[in-house]
C-alpha cells in the first residue's frame, strides 16, 4: 500500500514532465506563442525540482533517523505529510522511537531501583576500578568510615591503615575479619570482595559488614546457656545441703537455751566444733543459694512492654532516686535533653533499671574524685536514632578492662556481682538497641545507649 502510493506519485510527476515537455516543444516549433512555451518550460523545471525533493525526502528522514539513533535522541517523531508520502518510514521510525524510549525507561527504572537498594542497604559497599579509584561508596560506607568524600582507596588510610591493607590485598571470593576502633568502640568488620567487568572495565565490589552485634548476641546467648546449666546443677546440690545442715543444727541445738546437747562419745569441745562447722555449712550453702538466685535474673529478663516515654520524665525519675546520695558525695548533676520534648519508644521500668545501674556505677567511680560530676545527655541523631549518654569525670576504665565489662560475672569491685552491665546489655538488645562505652584513664567514662 505504502510503496504503491510512492510509485504513483513518481509516475504521475514523470508523466506530467514528459507531457509538458512535448507540449512546450510543439508550441515553440509549430506556433507563434513562444511565450507560452517559456511558461511550460518553467512549469517542467518546477515539477522536476519537486520530484527530486520528493525522492530526497525519504533519504533525509532516514538520515535523520540514523543521526537520532547515534545521538540517542528519541524525542522527535515523524509526521505523515498531506500526500501520504513517507508513511511507511514514519510509521517504522515512530515504532523504533517507542521501543527505544521503553528500553531507556526500563533501564532508568532498573538503575533507580538498584541505586535505592545500594543507598538503603545497611551493609557498607565500596566499588573500585583497576586504578584503585572509588567508583561507589554508599551512605553506610561513608558513615562506617566517617568520611563523606571517598575518591581513592588511599583515602581509607586516614581511617585505619590495617583496614586499607586488608582491602588492598583482598582477593575475589575471599572473606577476612578486621578489627576497627571507631570513637573508642571496637567494630568487628567482615570484608568480602567480588570482581566483574562493566562495559569492558574491571570493577571490584567490597562489602564491609559490622558483625559486632551478631557476635555479642552469640556470646550473650552462650553465656545464658552456661548460666542455665550452672543454675540447674548448683541449685540441685545447694538446696539439699542447706536443708540438711539446718536440720542437723536444729537437732544439736536446744532452741530455748541455745546450748549444745550432750552427745555420747563427744566431748564438749568436739560438740562446739561440730556446731561451728554445721553453722558454716549452713551459712555458705545459703549464701551460695542466694548467689545462684541473683545470677538467675540475667537469664530471665522480662519481655519489654513498649510505649512512648518522655525522656525528661525518665531521667527525672532516676535523679530522684539518687538525690540524697548525690548530695552526700557533693556530686554535680547535669542533664541536657534536645529537644526538651524528646520521646523514645521503650519499656520504662527496664530502661530505668539500666540507667540506675549506670548512675550507681558512676557514683562509685567518683568516690575519691575532686569536683565530681555526672552528665546525662539525650538527643536524636540525623539517622533518627535515639541516644542517651551518661558521663562521669572519674578515673576512667583501662583498655584491657573495657573490653570485658559486658561479660557476665566479670567485675573489678570487691563486692560486685558482675551482672549489672551484662543485664543492661541484654535489656538494650531486647529494645533492638545497643550499649557501648568510651573511656580513657584519667579522662572519665561515657556509656551510650542507642535506641
Amino acid at each position: 500500500m505504502h510503496y504503491t502510493a510512492f510509485r504513483l506519485h513518481i509516475v504521475f510527476r514523470l508523466a506530467l514532465i514528459i507531457g509538458l515537455g512535448f507540449a512546450g516543444v510543439y508550441v515553440l516549433t509549430q506556433t507563434h506563442f513562444w511565450l507560452v512555451s517559456f511558461w511550460i518550460g518553467l512549469a517542467v523545471i518546477i515539477i522536476i525540482v519537486d520530484l527530486l525533493r520528493y525522492i530526497e525526502r525519504s533519504h533525509r528522514e532516514l538520515e535523520s533517523l540514523v543521526t537520532a539513533i547515534r545521538q540517542g535522541d528519541f524525542t522527535n517523531t515523524y509526521q505523515q505529510n498531506r500526500y501520504g508520502t513517507g508513511e511507511l518510514l514514519s510509521h517504522a521510525y515512530n515504532q523504533l522511537v517507542a521501543t527505544y524510549q521503553q528500553l531507556r525507561q526500563d533501564k532508568e527504572s532498573n538503575h533507580q531501583y538498584l541505586q535505592n537498594v545500594v543507598e538503603h542497604v545497611s551493609v557498607a559497599l565500596i566499588g573500585l576500578n583497576q586504578q584503585h579509584e572509588i567508583t561507589l561508596a554508599n551512605p553506610a560506607a561513608k558513615q562506617l568510615l566517617q568520611n563523606p568524600v571517598l575518591r581513592n582507596l588511599s583515602d581509607i588510610q586516614s581511617v585505619d591503615r590495617e583496614l586499607y591493607q586488608r582491602i588492598h590485598q583482598l582477593d575475589a571470593g575471599q572473606r577476612v575479619m578486621v578489627k576497627l576502633v571507631q570513637n573508642d568502640r571496637l567494630l568487628q568488620l567482615a570484608l568480602q570482595a567480588s570482581e566483574f567487568y562493566l562495559q569492558g572495565e574491571y570493577q571490584k565490589l567490597i562489602s564491609l559488614q559490622d558483625l559486632r552485634k551478631e557476635l555479642e548476641e552469640q556470646e550473650l546467648e552462650s553465656w545464658q546457656k552456661l548460666i542455665r546449666v550452672l543454675t540447674h546443677e548448683i541449685m540441685n546440690s545447694v538446696i539439699p545441703i542447706a536443708n540438711l545442715s539446718g536440720m542437723v543444727r536444729q537437732t544439736l541445738f536446744q532452741a530455748q537455751r541455745e546450748t549444745a546437747l550432750e552427745l555420747q562419745n563427744l566431748s564438749e569441745e568436739d560438740s562446739q566444733d561440730l556446731l561451728a562447722s554445721l553453722q558454716v555449712i549452713q551459712d555458705r550453702s545459703q549464701g551460695l543459694a542466694n548467689f545462684v538466685k541473683a545470677y538467675r535474673s540475667i537469664t530471665q529478663v522480662a519481655q519489654p512492654h513498649f510505649r512512648e516515654v518522655k525522656v525528661i520524665e525518665l531521667i527525672q525519675r532516676v535523679h530522684n532516686l539518687f538525690t540524697s546520695n548525690l548530695g552526700e558525695m557533693d556530686i554535680q548533676w547535669k542533664q541536657t535533653i534536645s529537644p526538651a520534648t524528646l520521646t523514645l519508644t521503650l519499656d520504662l521500668e527496664l530502661i530505668e533499671q539500666v540507667l540506675i545501674n549506670l548512675v550507681k556505677n558512676a557514683t562509685e567511680a567518683l568516690a575519691e574524685i575532686p569536683y565530681p560530676s555526672i552528665s546525662l545527655l539525650a538527643y536524636r541523631t540525623a539517622e533518627n536514632e535515639g541516644i542517651i549518654e551518661i558521663t562521669d569525670n572519674g578515673a576512667g576504665i583501662p583498655p584491657e578492662v573495657s573490653e570485658q565489662i559486658f561479660i557476665p560475672f566479670f567485675t573489678t569491685k570487691t563486692h560486685g556481682s558482675g551482672i549489672g552491665l551484662s543485664l543492661s546489655q541484654q535489656i538494650m538488645r531486647l529494645h533492638q538497641g545497643s550499649i557501648s562505652v568510651r573511656s580513657s584513664p584519667n579522662e572519665g567514662t561515657t556509656f551510650m545507649l542507642s535506641f
